[in-house]
């Protein structure tokens, strides 16, 4: 039999511009900030919708409702609210794809955690049972203390994980980035940077 050719797949990225529908551009002053310009105030106005627009998907608001009460909240025309609906679906379909690989890892590292508990438990067990020095005795309690507080934090977790899975539930999602959240948090990011990060996006 002849064999087939498989089939090549390829994808192509259009460049696009942003023309406003008047000149000069401006954007009513209901929606748009200060200085901001028109591009950057639809940017923020899509992901805000966006950010809308997931939240009603968890709630289970029809598509039309979304596209419908998008428009009239965002000052959006009805493609971009509908886009911004599309890209909510997608950021939800994808976290709970991401949700069973989330338990499957946390599995396997809840597993080498207790193995390696089991392991420094046995070693404190001989060293006291030897007699080693108290410094030596001291360093091993820590040791288990630090492998029964990872088991404990990976059991928590996974209980959390395998609550959503159960109640088709997704875990909190942090628009921005959860990283950069943290980096805010820890005062090694400023808020402007996470809010930026937040309306940067315009999808269509």
């Amino acid at each position: 039999m002849p064999k087939t050719k498989a089939k090549l797949r390829f994808s192509v990225t259009v460049c696009g511009e942003f023309f406003p529908e008047v000149y000069p551009t401006f954007r009513s002053s209901r929606w748009s900030r200060g200085e901001e310009d028109p591009l950057a105030t639809e940017m923020r106005l899509f992901c805000s919708c966006m950010r809308w627009a997931f939240n009603r998907l968890l709630e289970g608001v029809s598509r039309d409702e979304i596209k419908k009460l998008g428009q009239e909240l965002f000052g959006l025309n009805s493609r971009y609210a509908d886009d911004a609906r599309l890209k909510a679906q997608a950021v939800l379909d994808s976290q709970k794809e991401l949700l069973d690989l989330e338990v499957e890892e946390t599995e396997k590292k809840l597993g080498r955690a207790r193995k390696k508990l089991g392991l420094a438990m046995k070693k404190l067990a001989k060293a006291e049972e030897k007699g080693a020095p108290p410094e030596v005795i001291e360093k091993l309690h820590l040791t288990v203390k630090g492998r029964n507080n990872r088991v404990a934090s990976l059991e928590k977790k996974l209980a959390e994980l395998e609550a959503h899975w159960e109640n088709g539930t997704i875990p909190k999602v942090v628009f921005g980035g959860k990283k950069l959240w943290k980096k805010v948090c820890k005062g090694r990011a400023t808020r402007e940077e996470w809010q930026a990060a937040r309306k940067n996006r315009l999808y269509s």
